[in-house]
């Protein structure tokens, strides 16, 4: 018998050695084949009862050796929490099948992607423009800079966000933007560094 034979998928395609928190090129790929061990199931279940019961302040610490599958972790809870369309499949329904026979973890799971939520996917070597053992909020500069770019500000200034701020509170951003592409000639988002 041929191995080939054996295997549903093809074996012998690229199967990349890292998952990437923030790459979107084989999503549906990702999330079709994506394993719920034994032992992941339990976590979820675990975090999918905190999720649903809200109770104040939240976070979760994923660790694992390198090539463990924090990543790869990371990346489906985020989609299943968004439940983000994958290839015109909600990610639920992608993980629903992984799990028919734990109907609790099925009910937790449906509960948890139902509560509105954004994740923010991002590597923090990347984004970090300098990070200093003597700067003593590096992670957290990091974290506010991922934050600003999201919501369309400025990241790489602090004080050039929490301005695009106030004017988009006050509903004078987008007259503001119009006014500096007259008297500059260039859009906003080019000019304001």
């Amino acid at each position: 018998m041929q191995l080939q034979k054996i295997f549903a998928k093809p074996i012998d395609r690229t199967i990349p050695g890292v998952i990437y928190a923030d790459d979107r090129t084989s999503l549906r790929l990702e999330v079709e084949e994506y394993v719920l061990t034994n032992e992941i199931s339990k976590g979820l279940d675990a975090l999918f009862d905190e999720y649903t019961d809200y109770q104040g302040g939240n976070g979760v610490w994923i660790s694992g050796f390198f090539g463990s599958g924090k990543s790869h972790l990371l990346k489906m809870l985020a989609l299943l929490l968004e439940n983000q369309i994958v290839n015109g499949k909600s990610t639920l329904d992608y993980f629903k099948p992984k799990c028919k026979d734990d109907t609790m973890l099925q009910a937790i799971m449906e509960k948890s992607a139902a509560i509105p939520s954004k994740s923010i996917l991002f590597n923090i070597d990347q984004k970090a423009d300098t990070i200093s053992k003597t700067e003593f909020d590096a992670v957290l500069a990091v974290f506010v800079k991922v934050f600003n770019e999201m919501h369309g500000y400025y990241g790489k200034q602090g004080y050039v966000a929490e301005f695009e701020r106030v004017l988009e509170e006050r509903g004078l951003y987008r007259a503001y933007k119009d006014a500096f592409k007259e008297t500059s000639g260039k859009d906003w988002e080019h000019g304001r560094e």
